[in-house]
């Protein structure tokens, strides 16, 4: 008899138990609906007066300087924002010289290493020609930007490609293809494209915020050693 007697209290005992559960269960659901789901989209570090190199085997390939680094890690795309811009130099293959990006605000997402820049976007490759627009994406997996806005080029020979609905090129836009795009090229008396020799081509004009990313103003974007 006292056998019986001890299961029937398990057995309430179970009973009480699993009430309880369920109701801080649907305690919390409730909880949760009415307040809604927990936003994760916020910066969970910051960095400022930031210098970030990128290496592989070794090599330095990419060199970024920004005034203020925010990276949000904690969604499931995680990303990097620099609102107050970039300066960046990277390289391709074996050249020792390297491509240049500016912008004044940039955005990059973190697992596909997909660039964004906005404002006063410029690039210079190692070729010593320049390009400007105000929006511009860089997919650095595939080597390739693009822009659907105006985009002007300058080449180191005098002459200016410009395109009033965007481009597709590569990223040190050697190859590149312009959507409505028109010219100017110099030429000389006898009919050949006039050439800047190298020490008579002008430097490129520093960017407002390079003395707080303490660049020299005589060497806007100085290059980084690769070692």
């Amino acid at each position: 008899m006292q056998h019986r007697i001890i299961n029937v209290n398990i057995f309430k005992t179970a009973l009480y138990l699993g009430a309880v559960l369920l109701f801080f269960t649907a305690c919390e659901e409730k909880v949760a609906g009415e307040l809604g789901e927990l936003n994760l989209n916020f910066a969970d570090r910051t960095i400022i007066d930031a210098h970030l190199v990128y290496k592989d085997s070794g090599i330095v390939r990419l060199d970024l300087k920004s005034p203020l680094i925010e990276e949000f890690t904690l969604i499931d795309s995680p990303y990097t924002l620099m609102k107050k811009g970039l300066n960046v130099q990277f390289w391709n293959g074996i050249n020792p010289k390297p491509n240049r990006l500016k912008a004044d605000w940039a955005k990059i997402l973190d697992l596909s290493k997909f660039y964004e820049g906005k404002g006063n976007v410029e690039m210079i490759n190692v070729d010593g020609d320049t390009l400007r627009t105000n929006h511009i994406f860089w997919d650095n997996a595939r080597r390739r930007i693009f822009t659907t806005d105006t985009v002007k080029i300058l080449r180191r020979d005098g002459s200016i490609n410009i395109s009033n609905h965007g481009m597709d090129a590569s990223e040190d836009f050697r190859e590149f293809e312009f959507y409505q795009n028109h010219g100017i090229i110099v030429f000389n008396e006898d009919g050949s494209p006039v050439r800047v020799p190298d020490n008579q081509a002008p430097p490129p004009p520093p960017p407002p915020d390079m003395q707080q990313l303490d660049y020299r103003p005589t060497d806007p974007f100085p290059e980084s050693p690769r070692n």
